[in-house]
């Protein structure tokens, strides 16, 4: 009895330590900075240019940002946690990274290289993660080359 005992309070013990040094990853202020410095948010509708209705709890409206990438929009939508960002990526089949969702992203080929290269997003509903496609890469030779 006090075998189990001592076996299911290690146990326990175990899980709360896992849960505590889960630490939620989140873009810092400096490091989002960084990264968007020569990709400029654009507003083209205003204030109503992201559709938040759409969105689950958690989003941070002023840093949801709407970007133009070659001519493509796309929603880069920080929630709170990285968890709501994984979450809504599931259930709308797009991508995210730490705690940005990245919405109008899957299936646009040039938007996907982008979000993966330039944040390291993911598609959680892809058994097999995407990599840069090689429409890109043909093209990032083309460029070097000329």
């Amino acid at each position: 009895m006090l075998f189990k005992s001592l076996i299911l309070t290690s146990l326990l013990f175990s899980l709360s330590c896992s849960k505590k040094n889960h630490v939620d990853e989140k873009f810092t202020e400096e490091e989002w900075k960084t990264i968007t410095a020569h990709h400029t948010p654009v507003s083209p509708q205003g204030e109503n240019a992201i559709p938040f209705h759409e969105y689950s709890s958690g989003v941070n409206r002023l840093n949801s940002k709407v970007f133009i990438f070659e001519k493509l929009r796309f929603f880069a939508i920080e929630f709170e946690t990285s968890e709501q960002a994984k979450k809504e990526a599931i259930r709308l089949n797009q991508y995210y990274a730490k705690n940005y969702l990245f919405d109008q992203v899957e299936g646009e080929p040039i938007l996907e290289d982008f979000v993966i290269e330039t944040f390291k997003a993911i598609n959680p509903n892809r058994k097999i993660q995407k990599t840069k496609s090689s429409h890109s890469a043909k093209k990032h030779e083309e460029a070097a080359h000329h």
